[in-house]
């Protein structure tokens, strides 16, 4: 017979039979609590006749209460009275619009008051150098021969060199023009002389860029450029004609400073630096004829600078407004308006009759300053404030909302924000004419680059070079005792790097390559003899890569054989201010021609003054 297996216990059996022995457990305990909680309170001790007196009391206090419905935060509408305004006149302020149902046929008066005056806007600087022409009988070209020790024709040249910065910007004579309308149009006292915008002056502030500082740390100096006009003007025989369109010129009353600076007579013509496109445009060459005719009285006017002085200009800003030029406080140089001239242009040849008007609009005037207080290898900031003529200088105080309005003759603006950063140029500069592309095959051939250096005198203007066919990478262009040549002097014995008598390679097809490596790379193994004026070329420029110059692919012609297309060439050099530019065989390639063919300089753009330094944007 087996044993009894022993019963397993079951919790969930257990719990599901003793369920409400354990329910009573749990709730006895918490009753008991409850109930100890209870004794915890005092017991009530009020009995019903209290509870009737403390209700007779709080009756009795708000009926002897003197508190009004304001002390109790409550407002009470006061009928009676309000219907007493009823027989009150209606005030008119409180229904009164800005829109004016019946307005008056003429608007009401004011006194003049003060004018915000806005300063130049979009400040650029470009440097250069260029050759001009000079009076050789000027005894302030004497004294300058005497003091560099010239011993040359120095004093009797017909011209000289110059280096110089270009700093141009916008006036904004429309949005200045608009505000005076607004100001004055309807005042008390109207004056078409007075209520124009005229400037009559500028302050021209320059910092030197040191390395190392901040541009919040930059030592602004004024710089005297009135003198230093008298003394270039007393030099210079006569002015360039400005190919800048008249129109965009601030009207100048006589004997106060342009605010566009006149062009020395370079040798060459300006080009863009002396505008500021797109706002400002140039003139076309028909235009410039026509400019011409117009440039002989231009130039009695500026006589009439000779004397001048800061402080006549501001001590009397209007100048004689009767004799200004152009139609009264809005005429220009040639007679126009502000609103703009009309220029006349012919639809075709076939047809000359007809003629087609097209206005000019002016929305800015040109701002332009020329600093030749300038030193080479240097790096300058610019920035200037205009002066203009106080419109309400001299009048009576009953014309005037504050009588200290009529006190200064002039108005004065913040300096403008500062110009890009402009490094003065070297006497010598290097144009990149062609670049060899390095041959797998002969791997001990670098890349090269043949280059002009060319070096400007700045004792008469002129302009030597010379040619070096091939350049490596590393290469400092500085050459000493350099046999150069001028095409612009005739019966010169002409010899360059390149042999005599030879004709340069042409452009498109890299010379042939040596079979044999050179003993030392960047070396000449010959040099050619040559003879001629003796130079040192000293750019400091420093050729750092090369690319271009790799042959592309041949599209062979039935009629003729394909020629040998090369890539652009493109060089990295690194100019002694510090600046890595790259220069392109196309662009230079276009200038190195016009030095070799002087005749065609006038055609040139950039380079028609000289030549322009590098500049840096902020």
């Amino acid at each position: 017979m087996k044993p009894n297996k022993k019963k397993k216990f079951d919790i969930g059996l257990f719990l599901i039979e003793n369920v409400e022995k354990i329910i009573l457990i749990l709730v006895i305990p918490l009753a008991i609590y409850i109930a100890y909680l209870g004794t915890q309170y005092e017991p009530l001790t009020w009995q019903p006749d209290a509870l009737v007196t403390a209700a007779d009391n709080a009756n009795n206090t708000i009926k002897t209460s003197e508190r009004k419905a304001v002390d109790e935060g409550v407002s009470i509408i006061t009928y009676d009275v309000k219907a007493t305004w009823i027989k009150a006149k209606i005030r008119s302020d409180y229904y009164r619009t800005e829109t004016q149902w019946l307005p008056s046929l003429f608007p009401e008066k004011n006194k003049r008051g003060a004018v915000n005056v806005f300063t130049v806007k979009d400040l650029k600087a470009q440097a250069g150098l260029g050759a001009v022409s000079v009076n050789s009988s000027s005894p302030l070209l004497a004294a300058q021969a005497n003091e560099s020790g010239s011993t040359g024709n120095t004093s009797t040249s017909s011209r000289v060199g110059e280096r110089w910065a270009i700093v141009t910007g916008l006036i904004p004579i429309k949005e200045q023009l608009n505000l005076y309308v607004d100001k004055f149009s309807s005042s008390v006292l109207p004056d078409a002389s007075r209520d124009m915008p005229m400037y009559i002056l500028y302050d021209v502030e320059r910092a030197e860029i040191v390395p190392g500082k901040n541009s919040d740390e930059l030592e602004w100096q004024r710089l005297d450029f009135l003198s230093e006009f008298l003394q270039k003007r007393s030099l210079w025989s006569g002015n360039a004609v400005d190919p800048v369109d008249p129109t965009f010129f601030a009207p100048q009353v006589p004997g106060k400073f342009p605010m566009a600076y006149p062009l020395p007579p370079v040798t060459k013509k300006f080009s863009e630096e002396v505008a500021h496109p797109p706002f400002i445009p140039m003139l076309t060459d028909s235009q410039m004829e026509e400019l011409k005719q117009t440039e002989k009285i231009r130039e009695q006017l500026r006589k009439t600078m000779f004397d001048i002085k800061p402080e006549d200009i501001l001590d009397n800003p209007f100048g004689g407004s009767e004799n200004r030029i152009g139609t009264t406080g809005s005429g220009n140089m040639d007679g126009s308006t502000i609103q703009g001239r009309n220029r006349r242009t012919r639809r075709g040849t076939q047809e000359p009759e007809e003629e087609e008007i097209k206005p000019i609009q002016v929305d800015s005037y040109l701002f332009r300053f020329l600093d030749f207080k300038v030193e080479p290898g240097k790096t300058y900031r610019y920035r200037v404030r205009l002066y203009l003529a106080n419109p309400n200088y001299r009048l009576a105080p009953n014309y005037l909302e504050d009588e200290t309005l009529s006190k200064e003759p002039y108005l004065v603006t913040e300096f403008s924000a500062s110009s890009n950063m402009v490094t003065i140029p070297l006497e010598s500069r290097v144009l990149t004419t062609n670049v060899f592309a390095a041959d797998a095959r002969q791997p001990w051939m670098e890349p090269a680059t043949s280059i002009m250096a060319v070096h400007f005198d700045l004792a008469d203007g002129s302009e030597w070079y010379v040619e070096k066919e091939r350049v490596y990478r590393g290469s400092t262009i500085n050459y000493k005792n350099q046999s150069v040549t001028n095409p612009s002097l005739e019966k010169q014995n002409v010899v360059s790097d390149m042999e005599s008598g030879s004709t340069p390679p042409a452009r498109s097809t890299p010379p042939r390559r040596p079979t044999t490596p050179p003993s030392r790379p960047g070396a000449r193994t010959t040099e050619p003899k040559t003879t001629g004026k003796q130079l040192d070329i000293v750019s400091e420029v420093c050729v750092l890569d090369m690319k271009g110059g790799e042959g592309l692919y041949k599209i062979p012609t039935a009629a003729q054989k394909a020629p040998d297309l090369r890539s652009p060439g493109r060089v990295m050099v690194l100019e002694p201010s510090g600046n890595m530019i790259i220069r392109t065989v196309n662009t230079d390639l276009v200038e190195a021609e016009t030095i070799k063919n002087p005749t065609a300089a006038n055609n040139l753009g950039s380079g028609g003054m000289g030549y322009m330094g590098s500049d840096m944007e902020n």
